[in-house]
């Protein structure tokens, strides 16, 4: 009893001594079971020690996880990156919801060292072997690679620095959660030594890593800049995490760089390509001081025998979308029973059937009757729903774009370049855009037949961009704005003008306007599908209305093969948009 007394006096001791170094730095909590150090030798017996997150609240998770619905395919990631700032659960819970997998083992987590702790001339890392607790079990360290790393005499544990450090418990909570079966190999990285010392660390992570393993950055971007600073600065990042490399480092904006150079030598010998998944700064999330935020850029490298493309047709977000929306809590319920459906492709490409302004909705009260109820504008917040939803390239070539005139497309064109998704077709402007999928570069044309422009100078303005673009593309799609409200076929001036967008280079012809799905067509080897129908939109007076079309394209990464797949949708009572 004496003993156990003593023993229990000295925990209560190495307690308190550690409860003032984390009240005094505000991070994390240490736990201890006993009184045994936590060295390399003892813990190859017992492990006496656990560390937790400042977040161990399961409370605190239950908000963010109740929103999440499970992607239909598996991300199978080698790696990713994602924030460190509880601010963002929202935003992490959604990354690992994307990459998570019961299949992995050891998930290799690496930090900047936000602390300025003290390394020894040749220390580059620090790492712990203690266990961590979490609201979602005890999630235990992989001793074995942790000793494996250790044998280098350049990374070396320290527990209390790996207790404190946000750059860690922020993240060990979602690990579990997300890779249940998993180990954690955790990496606190010294700031201040050159990237090589790095890159050869991702390179050994690499070489003793089995195939179920991952490596997760733990990082944020821009610092105390404004919103536009911080959207001009990502972009820069984003292309360097598309294009690793150890002289592209110094362009990104993060807070470790030498985290991302050891993810470029973990990556180096792979064929893995970059899938973001969001891009949003402290303000988007909470509302804070717009002029000093912290942004956050998330995704993960993988290897994909192909990518996916999803078109839909028509989408409008007035009327009675507006009306349904604003009742059950916002734009995110409309899209309540199809978002895994999107969210499983690595792009979604729509019509924008109008506006995204801040004008009072002229439509939203007039009755059908009145020539007021075709002139729509949507809320500033839907922007940021398309991301969420992963409708991130819209075509801006249709005949409702204008209804506010040059300063409704300029509205339309500021909130969709800040909540980062591209955009095509804008009268005006660019008629096309290129976007790079995992190393494939897809071109999109937009053709408008309601463009004001006489219709003849418009096809050879399409034909002639179609000829302009289609060497600097893998695979070239036209969407068409085109055809007859509610005719259930094209016309022959449609049919002729697809096929010369095919003789002109297309691979690919897909319509919207018509707002009912109309035939398919093969034409020279080629597809054309000249009407979508309706994606989104309060038109419920007939089962052809109702009814769009969804067409998934799988594009073969080494043949550039397309592989088609269709989808019914069905517009519900409610605003809701469901599959058939």
């Amino acid at each position: 009893m004496v003993e156990q007394r003593f023993s229990k006096i000295t925990v209560i001791l190495v307690l308190i001594t550690l409860a003032v170094v984390i009240l005094i730095t505000t991070a994390g909590v240490f736990f201890v079971k006993n009184h045994q150090d936590a060295t390399k030798d003892a813990l190859q017996v017992l492990k006496p020690t656990l560390l937790a997150s400042v977040f161990n609240n399961q409370e605190e998770y239950s908000d963010i996880f109740s929103k999440l619905q499970k992607p239909v395919q598996d991300a199978n990631a080698d790696a990713g990156i994602i924030s460190h700032h509880f601010l963002a659960k929202q935003l992490i819970a959604d990354f690992y919801n994307r990459i998570g997998s019961d299949k992995i083992s050891t998930v290799f987590l690496v930090s900047p060292d936000h602390y300025n702790s003290y390394f020894k001339p040749k220390e580059i890392a620090y790492t712990s072997y203690l266990d961590w607790t979490t609201p979602f079990g005890e999630l235990q360290t992989d001793v074995n690679s942790i000793k494996s790393l250790s044998s280098n005499e350049n990374i070396e544990t320290k527990d209390s620095v790996l207790g404190l450090e946000h750059g860690i418990y922020v993240e060990v909570p979602f690990i579990k959660k997300f890779f249940p079966n998993a180990k954690i190999v955790p990496l606190v990285l010294r700031n201040n030594l050159p990237y090589a010392d790095f890159l050869n660390l991702g390179k050994e992570i690499r070489k003793f890593s089995g195939k179920n393993s991952i490596l997760i950055v733990s990082s944020d971007f821009s610092h105390d800049a404004s919103t536009e600073q911080a959207a001009t600065a990502d972009e820069k990042s984003i292309d360097v995490l598309k294009n690793l490399s150890a002289d592209k480092l110094p362009e990104a904006t993060n807070d470790c760089k030498q985290c991302l150079a050891t993810l470029s030598g973990f990556l180096i010998n792979s064929q893995d390509s970059f899938f973001l998944t969001d891009n949003k700064n402290s303000f988007d999330v909470s509302g804070q001081d717009k002029n000093s935020v912290t942004s956050y850029v998330s995704g993960y490298y993988a290897k994909k025998e192909y990518a996916q493309i999803l078109f839909v047709g028509d989408l409008m977000f007035d009327r009675g979308i507006r009306y349904y929306a604003q009742k059950n809590g916002g734009n995110e319920f409309i899209f309540d029973k199809i978002s895994p459906f999107l969210s499983a492709n690595d792009l979604v490409v729509a019509n924008l059937e109008g506006p995204i302004t801040d004008e009072k909705s002229i439509s939203a009260n007039a009755g059908l009757a009145s020539i007021d109820s075709y002139f729509f504008t949507f809320d500033p917040s839907l922007a940021e729903t398309l991301f969420q939803e992963n409708i991130r390239l819209v075509d801006l070539g249709n005949n409702h774009i204008l209804n506010f005139g040059q300063p409704g497309l300029d509205s339309t064109e500021k909130y969709l370049s800040g909540a980062n998704i591209d955009y095509f077709g804008e009268p005006g402007g660019e008629k096309s855009a290129v976007e790079d999928i995992g190393g494939i570069k897809i071109a999109f044309v937009s053709y408008n037949e309601f463009s004001g422009n006489d219709i003849g100078d418009e096809q050879k303005a399409t034909i002639a961009e179609i000829k302009k673009i289609r060497s600097e593309s893998d695979i070239l799609v036209v969407f068409s704005h085109w055809g007859v409200e509610y005719s259930l076929a094209p016309t022959d001036g449609q049919k002729e003008l697809a096929h010369q967008f095919i003789d002109a280079g297309a691979d690919l012809v897909v319509g919207a306007h018509p707002h009912v799905i109309e035939p398919v067509e093969i034409y020279n080897g080629k597809i054309i599908y000249y009407s979508l129908g309706n994606f989104i939109f309060d038109q419920y007076f007939n089962k052809d209305a109702r009814t769009g079309l969804g067409v998934t394209v799988k594009i073969d990464r080494t043949t550039k093969q397309l592989d088609f797949s269709e989808e019914k949708f069905y517009l519900g009572d409610n605003g809701q948009t469901l599959l058939k």
